[in-house]
Order: structure tokens, then sequence, then C-alpha cells
């Protein structure tokens, strides 16, 4: 063979040996693209009848399950019993009925099997259509939860073979009922709740006005790194923002991927949420059939005991003159509290606030402003309301002990309400910076800066507030001691 030919025979065998490389490392790349769907490896639990997105390492077929029933932003909210707990999510296709498989041990879920039960327990719920939207709501109530008692939890449907990944709550501190033998009521059964007005510790995130943009991401993520040391966390209004381009509809889109990044987060820590000025799209419908909170879309507000601490939510997008529904209901809850506990902490929030002084048209305008400051303002001090938090302007306030826009005692003898403005969390249309001058004689603190607000209650005379930056920086703190108005 000539020299000619023997480089020729040699070339032509290099090439075919790239040709053959190549073909390999594609076929590779090509089966780790597509062997899984987006939430992380498929794994078929030990029952054998459903598929969860554990992350595990067993087999990574889906079964022929589909993708439109894989359960998404979920969430977890508390409702007016604290032995309860409301799970939430959404998802794009049927599953039937509505399903949550819980237990008091991890290992439980990950190995369940139908013949067993393995202590886990498996509640039914529903799952409705959205009325205006594409997809389902799916809800389940989980009922009869011990105390102080961290529970694991995977979604699903009925007709469905996907559960969500493995996701754990804890409940809070409530008084139980016992029943026992009376021996001097002829062997009668007798009920005795345990109560108690003592507070247990515990600390709450609280922010309003999140949405897309603004470095709203970087408040996520440090709520996301800090999340073991938070029991509750606040929204209070102006969720996603998704009203920008479809004001009476909403943009579904932004909406579900907006709540989908904060997963995370709902999903282990009661969401407790309350509508603002851009929620309202479809007269609150979507809003309540996403975050289903005690309220109604006819009626969002409600009131909550949380640790011995009283929270009382009500909708600043909805009437709230004298002799209305929601001001009647307000003022009866409000009542019917300190009836019962005299001396507790009750804490309101809702999204517009009543002090605030940004150059936002909302803070400088006397009109629905005040009637909100004469009505509610004027129950607040009558059942002596501790703190308001509130967002809608977006900036950061704190005020002294404040009525009829006169400070009234100290921090140390508050005979007002103290309010909160946390409009920092991050969104598209920015923070507020220009501020009224001079500052009123209200005004405490104010800040221009990306954040949240965290409020440490700690016992039953203190707690202490504090302004943290996208950081974790302290730029505000307060201590707040139970007043009592006169």
């Amino acid at each position: 063979m000539s020299m000619m030919n023997k480089i020729n025979c040699t070339l032509l065998f290099v090439f075919l040996v790239l040709i053959s490389v190549c073909l390999a490392e594609n076929k590779q790349t090509h089966s780790k693209t597509t062997s899984s769907p987006s939430l992380s490896k498929i794994n078929k639990n030990d029952g054998g009848n459903k598929i969860d997105f554990t992350g595990g390492s067993s087999s990574t077929s889906s079964g022929g399950s589909d993708v439109n029933q894989i359960p998404q932003t979920i969430k977890i909210s508390l409702t007016n019993d604290p032995s309860e707990m409301m799970i939430s999510w959404f998802t794009n296709g049927k599953v039937g009925d509505a399903i949550v498989q819980f237990s008091v041990s991890k290992s439980d879920l990950v190995h369940y099997s139908t013949s067993t039960n393995n202590g886990v327990i498996t509640v039914n719920g529903k799952s409705t259509a959205f009325s205006t939207w594409k997809g389902y709501s799916n809800t389940v109530v989980l009922t009869g939860l011990s105390p102080k008692t961290t529970y694991y939890y995977q979604c699903g449907g009925s007709t469905s073979d996907i559960l969500s990944q493995i996701n754990h709550f804890t409940t809070s501190n409530f008084p139980t009922t016992t029943t026992t033998i009376s021996n001097n009521g002829g062997g009668k059964n007798v009920k005795s709740t345990s109560t108690s007005n003592e507070v247990t510790p515990f600390t709450a995130a609280v922010y309003a006005d999140m949405g897309y943009g603004g470095g709203y991401n970087n408040t996520v993520k440090v709520i996301e790194e800090n999340l073991s040391k938070y029991s509750l966390i606040l929204h209070i209004g102006d969720i996603a923002y998704a009203d920008y381009d479809k004001v009476e509809q909403g943009n579904q889109t932004i909406w579900t991927d907006f709540l989908q990044s904060l997963e995370p987060i709902t999903s282990k820590v009661p969401y407790m949420t309350t509508p603002g000025n851009h929620d309202v799209f479809y007269s609150f419908t979507a809003y309540q059939n996403t975050f289903n909170m005690p309220g109604s879309s006819n009626q969002p507000w409600y009131s909550y005991d949380y640790n011995g601490v009283h929270f009382l939510s009500y909708s600043t997008e909805s009437d709230l003159a004298p002799f209305t529904q929601q001001y009647q209901w307000i003022k009866n809850d409000l009542e019917t509290y300190r009836k019962k506990n005299p001396s507790g902490w009750v804490i309101a929030y809702a999204h517009r606030p009543y002090y605030c002084s940004t150059q936002m048209d909302w803070c400088r305008k006397q009109t629905l402003r005040a009637l909100i400051e004469s009505t509610i303002g004027e129950l607040f001090q009558n059942y002596n309301v501790d703190i308001y938090l509130a967002g809608h302007t977006h900036a950061y306030e704190r005020t002294v002990p404040v009525y009829q826009q006169s400070p009234i005692g100290t921090y140390e003898y508050p005979g007002g309400t103290v309010h909160f403005t946390i409009g920092t969390p991050g969104n598209q249309e920015g923070l507020d910076h220009n501020w009224i001058l001079p500052a009123p004689s209200w005004s405490a603190s104010r800040y221009g800066e990306l954040g949240y607000g965290q409020l440490n209650v700690v016992n039953n005379t203190h707690i202490l507030w504090q302004f943290l930056t996208d950081q974790q920086v302290v730029f505000d703190e307060q201590w707040i001691v139970k007043g009592y108005f006169d």
C-alpha cells in the first residue's frame, strides 16, 4: 500500500471514531434532559400506587403520570380552629378529590404502603375548577392536630399518580380538651378544656407589597435561609402584582409563577394574607380561591388566636363605614375577645395604613384614609388594639403610640395603637423615598430601604419589633410593653 493510501485509511479511521464519540455523547445528553419533569426526580412509593417528588434514588419511570396533575404553589394556612391546618395547592388538570397524606414521622411517608398504613393518615378534600382562570384549586383541612407537634405531609389527588415532595409544618401551642369520669356524677363523662392566656414565644415575618422585580428575590432568599426561626408569616396585601396588564381579570401566569417562587416558604410556615388593591381582580375570587383564608371572597376578613395572641385581619378594599357588615364584624370580634381576655395582645393587619407620611397621595389626602381613622381607629382605641400592621406605600415607618393624630403615652406605657407600615420587600414599582417634611409628631422612624418586619412576641407583656434589610441588618428596633388604653 502506498504511503498516501495509508494516510487516507488512518484519517478515515480517526473520522469514524470521532463520529461514534459524538453520537454517544449526544445520546447521553439527551437522556439526561428528558428523563424527568421539572420537579427533581420521580420516585415510586413503596406502596407502588403513587409517584412522589421526593428526590430519592429509585426508579425514574413516570408510570404514565400526567404533568398537569403536579401539585404547584403549595401553601399552608391557619383556620379559626388552632387544631387545624389548611393545605392548598394548584394543578393545571383534574386530580379527582384533593388528598393529603400526613404523619408525625417523615419515614412513615417515605415507606408508606396502602396495605399497612405505617402511621400515615389520608385526608380527602376538594378540588374546584377556577371560575375565572384555568386549572384547579385544591384544598384539604387537617383536623384534630396536637399542639406543638411537627407533621410531615404530601399532596395529591384521588385520580392522580403524583404526590408532591414531602413538606412539614409545626402546630402552635393551644388549649386542649380532655374527657374525665366524674366520681360524683354517676360515672358520667365530663369534658374539660385546659385554658390559658399565657403567651408562647414566637417570631413572625411581616411584609406587604411583594411582587416580581424590585429585589423581591433577595427578601425571599433571606427569609428562606432563616425560615427555621419563623412560626408565622403575614403578607399584608398586594401579592404578585398580577393585575398590571390585565386589570380586571389578572395575569394567571404571573400569579402562579410568583407563588411558585414562594413555595419553599409557604409550604412549611402558615402563610396568612389579606387583600390589597392589586388583588381585587375578579371581585377577590382569584385571591380567595388561591389562599383560602378563613374569610370568603364576599367577606375577606377573619381572626384567629396564635400562641396566646389574637390576630384580626380586615379588608381595606371593602366597605368600612359604620353599620356595614365588615364594621360590625370587627366590633363584635374585638368585643368578644376582650370579654374573654381583657389583658391579652391584639394585633390587627390590613393593606392600607391610616398613619403614614410618604408623599404618596394616600398618605397626604384626607379621604378614605380619614374614614378608616375615624371608624376603625376608634374601635382600635376602644378595644385596646396594641399593634396595627399595614403596607400600600412602599416604605417602612414606625409610629409612637398614637390616637387622633397625637402621640399618647410611650412605648413603655402605651395609651394608643402602635402602627407599622412595611411595604418594602420589593416589587416592580420600586420603593418610596419621598417624605412629608417635617415628619409628623407621631412618626418615630421611617426608611425607604428593601426589607421586612420581624415581630418577636416574647411574653404576655413584651414584644420586640425589628425592621431587617434584605441583608439581615437590623435598621430599626423597638420594644413595646403591653398597654391599657383609657
